[in-house]
């Protein structure tokens, strides 16, 4: 009896899966999905540990918090079952906003109230912290990359031996943009969170994908799987800034997609200044830009590439100052810190190929040296080389994205840490693959499959006997009238001329 209720019951769930629209399986996937994660697997920074999302709120909106989010979760896909018609457009994005809301945007606040409540190192990411005291050395006169961070909050951040407190990882343009909303906060006497940039960042990234495909139920998809992204959106809460890279990197695919090419590719520019993972995006922008204008010259190469000058200017303009500065202390803090040979290089985490070969004991400890650099090169670069020919011969969009993204999962695989949050990145990145890929293939022309020509014959002549030539038959005799003797008669000779 049990059995056979089992089964009706997976009859019946297959056969509702089928029937839901495309954007209410993306959101029950990950909605539902999420919500069991929620209870264990779903943490953030803390005060010395990381705890639940859940843990955020006090005893009671703790349960309210997962009830809700586990309610809007099965009420979207349930509400598209039972009426899809009554379901409209509007209704499907306001459920879709509260979702994020419940599952985003208040745990975020809960995190930023409790810090501002209790210790500035406490319940933020050290890399959120390290932006905001880089800007407050670029603001006292000081070189950030130069500079060491002892005597910031960074020295009681939860982390035994940080290498952070001697080593700025990230780009400049990350703490250019925050130096003025940390001037201005600290002028007056707020409190400064760097999610205070990067929550609107994840907002107006969701608000971009309306630009990035089309139709009703591809838009809510997209936005669904990136919004809901397990290995992403825990991470706003606790102040990554990946979000503040993919807002760029949408912006300028959105433009792109719009032949608005100079603005695009200043908004790639702008992802490339902020981190390393877009900047190896950019020889793919490059290859598409020239592989779509078909180039038959090395006049049409630089055609092709001119209204990306305001973009290398601006690259130039993020870099060149603190290069000519103290070209050492950038290469040792932005490329041997994380590639190993620093002083103090950065310890061996997260779950890739590092994290294998430790766990393997090939390697003794975490802040040991290895060739990861050559490691990740050596297998990024040919596929790196296969994608840009093939972007070559195909320039699409979706070639460009599934490019960038496989290159960059080689690259970061086999880099020294891998963290979750980079496979959430990547994954980002290729989430509008499948629907532009679908896109093209329905306005792709179907070859029509002509039947073969009939085969004509011509009959072959058939081969006559040459005629028998017969002989002609004499002439019949004309009668001849004869005179008395016998001999013809000439009377008449003559008449019918």
């Amino acid at each position: 009896m049990l059995a056979k209720s089992l089964e009706r019951f997976i009859k019946w769930a297959l056969s509702a899966w089928r029937d839901l629209s495309l954007d209410a399986k993306v959101v029950a996937l990950f909605g539902v999905g999420n919500w069991f994660l929620l209870f264990a697997n779903h943490t953030t920074v803390a005060a010395t540990h990381d705890v639940p999302l859940w843990q955020l709120f006090p005893p009671g909106a703790d349960v309210a918090f997962l009830v809700t989010c586990g309610a809007l979760a099965f009420a979207y896909p349930y509400r598209d079952h039972r009426s899809r018609g009554s379901f409209t457009t509007r209704a499907r994005i306001a459920h879709l906003v509260a979702m994020i809301a419940a599952f985003v945007i208040i745990p975020t606040f809960a995190s930023i109230i409790l810090r501002e409540t209790g210790k500035p190192y406490t319940y933020i990411h050290d890399g959120a912290l390290m932006v905001e005291e880089a800007s407050r050395k670029l603001l006292a006169g000081m070189n950030p990359y130069v500079a060491d961070y002892l005597d910031t909050p960074m020295f009681f951040w939860p982390m035994i031996n940080n290498p952070a407190l001697y080593h700025l990882t990230y780009f400049p343009f990350m703490f250019l943009v925050s130096a003025p909303f940390v001037w201005f906060f600290d002028h007056f006497g707020f409190i400064w969170d760097q999610r205070y940039l990067y929550l609107p960042a994840y907002v107006a990234t969701l608000a971009l994908v309306p630009f990035v495909v089309r139709g009703a139920a591809p838009r809510l998809a997209m936005a669904a799987a990136i919004a809901l992204n397990p290995q992403l959106f825990p991470f706003v809460v606790e102040g990554r800034n990946d979000f503040f890279v993919l807002l760029f990197l949408f912006a300028g695919l959105a433009l792109l997609m719009r032949e608005r090419r100079t603005t695009s590719s200043l908004a790639f520019a702008a992802a490339g200044a902020a981190k390393l993972h877009a900047l190896i995006f950019l020889p793919f922008v490059a290859v598409y830009l020239v592989a779509t204008k078909r180039p038959r010259t090395v006049r049409d190469v630089v055609a092709a590439l001119l209204p990306t000058w305001p973009a290398a200017l601006f690259l130039l303009a993020t870099f060149v100052p603190f290069l000519v500065n103290n070209f050492g202390a950038f290469w040792d803090d932005v490329v041997s810190y994380n590639a190993g040979g620093a002083a103090w290089t950065y310890p061996i985490s997260g779950m890739g190929f590092s994290a294998i070969l430790l766990g393997l004991g090939l390697i003794p400890y975490r802040q040991a040296d290895f060739p990861f650099a050559a490691i990740e090169i050596a297998i990024a670069a040919p596929i790196a080389a296969w994608w840009l020919i093939r972007l070559w011969q195909r320039p699409t969009i979706a070639t460009l994205l599934a490019g960038y993204a496989l290159t960059l999962l080689a690259f970061l695989f086999f880099g020294r840490y891998f963290q979750g949050n980079y496979l959430g990145f990547i994954a980002a990145v290729f989430t509008p693959v499948p629907f532009l890929a679908t896109r093209a293939a329905r306005r792709a022309p179907r070859r029509v499959r002509r039947p073969a020509p009939a085969i004509v014959t011509t009959p072959r002549p058939v081969r006559e006997s040459p005629p028998v030539l017969l002989p002609e038959p004499a002439p019949a005799p004309v009668p001849v009238a004869l005179d008395a003797v016998g001999e013809p008669s000439t009377a008449g000779v003559g008449a019918a001329d």
